[in-house]
C-alpha cells in the first residue's frame, strides 16, 4: 500500500517579513532560511510522517541542492529511487514571503521539475497515485492513465491551474481550493455546488476550505467536513499538507470521509507551525 507522489521537488528560500510587499514596494525582512519544498516534496513528506509508505516521483538537478533535497527526504524514510537526476537544468527553487499574519506569496522557478516524468513502476490496486501540476501535463496524464490499468486510486491536486485542467476528470478524487474550484466550475458561491459541477461520473471532488473546513461531493453525495478553529502562525503548504495526509489514510485503507476527517486535523495543525515541511504533523499528532 504504497503513495506515489508525482510532483516538484524545490529548495524552499522562505523570507519573514512583517507585512507582504505591495507592487514596487521594498520591505525588510526579519529573515531568510532554505528548506526542502515544492508540492510534490511537500505532500511526500506529509504522506510519509502521518505513517504512509511513500515513494517520491520527479527530477532534480545535478547540482549540491539537488543532492541535498534528496537527503533530506531520504531522512523523511521516502523512498527517493524513481527522482531522477537532469544533467543541465538547476533543481527547482521557490521564493515564499510570509508576513506576521501568516499570509503569504510564492513564485516558483521550475528547473529541472520541467523535465518529471512519470516513472515505470508496477502499481498495485491498493496503492495510491498523487500528483499535482507543478510537472508537466503529460507526466501526470500517464500517472493517472497507470493508476487506472493498475486499479489503484488517484488523486489530484489541479494546481496551479494551466494546461493540465484537462486532466481534472481522469483523477478519482480531485482536491482543490476555493480559488481554483471557483475557476473550474465556472461560477462563486457555494462550494458544495462547485464540487458537484467538477465533478464526472464516479469521482469525488474536494473543495478546502482553510479554516471553515471542507466540502466533498462523490458516488456517496455530498458531505461537510467541519473547520477547525485555531491561531494561524503560517499558512504555506496547509494545502499540501491535506493532499498527502488524504492520499496515506486512503492508502491504509481508511474510507473517503475518514481521510478527510484526519487530511482536516493535518492541516489545521500544520498552519500553527513555522515553515512547510517542518510543520507537517506526525502520525502521533494526529490521534483522536
Amino acid at each position: 500500500m504504497t503513495v506515489f507522489v508525482l510532483g516538484s521537488i524545490n529548495l524552499d528560500a522562505v523570507a519573514r517579513v512583517d507585512d507582504l510587499p505591495r507592487p514596487g514596494e521594498t520591505v525588510a525582512g526579519r529573515s531568510l532560511e532554505l528548506f526542502l519544498g515544492g508540492k510534490g516534496a511537500n505532500q511526500a513528506v506529509a504522506a510519509a510522517r502521518s505513517g504512509g509508505d511513500v515513494a517520491l516521483v520527479g527530477c532534480v538537478g545535478d547540482d549540491e541542492d539537488g543532492r541535498w533535497l534528496r537527503s533530506i527526504a531520504a531522512d523523511e524514510g521516502i523512498d527517493g529511487a524513481l527522482l531522477a537526476t537532469h544533467r543541465s537544468r538547476p533543481t527547482g527553487s521557490a521564493l515564499i514571503v510570509v508576513a506576521a499574519d501568516g499570509a503569504n506569496t510564492v513564485t516558483v522557478a521550475p528547473g529541472a521539475n520541467a523535465a518529471a516524468t512519470w516513472a515505470e513502476v508496477s502499481l498495485g490496486p491498493d496503492d495510491v497515485v498523487c500528483a499535482q501540476l507543478e510537472v508537466p501535463a503529460e507526466a501526470v496524464a500517464g500517472a493517472l492513465l497507470a493508476a487506472h490499468e493498475a486499479g489503484a486510486r488517484s488523486v489530484l491536486n489541479p494546481s496551479p491551474i494551466g494546461v493540465g485542467v484537462s486532466l481534472v476528470p481522469s483523477a478519482d478524487v480531485v482536491v482543490v481550493n476555493e480559488h481554483e474550484a471557483a475557476e473550474l466550475a465556472g461560477f462563486a458561491g457555494d462550494p458544495t455546488l462547485q464540487a458537484q459541477a467538477i465533478r464526472t461520473g464516479d469521482q469525488t471532488v474536494v473543495v478546502t476550505l482553510g479554516a471553515s473546513g471542507a466540502v466533498s461531493a462523490g458516488p456517496s453525495g455530498s458531505h461537510v467536513i467541519a473547520g477547525i478553529h485555531v491561531h494561524p502562525v503560517d499558512t504555506t503548504g496547509a494545502g499540501d499538507c491535506f493532499l498527502g495526509v488524504l492520499a496515506a489514510s486512503l492508502a491504509e485503507g481508511a474510507d473517503l470521509l475518514a481521510a478527510l476527517d484526519r487530511a482536516n486535523r493535518a492541516a489545521a495543525i500544520a498552519v500553527t507551525r513555522r515553515g512547510t515541511v517542518d510543520a507537517m504533523p506526525r502520525a502521533g499528532d494526529l490521534l483522536d
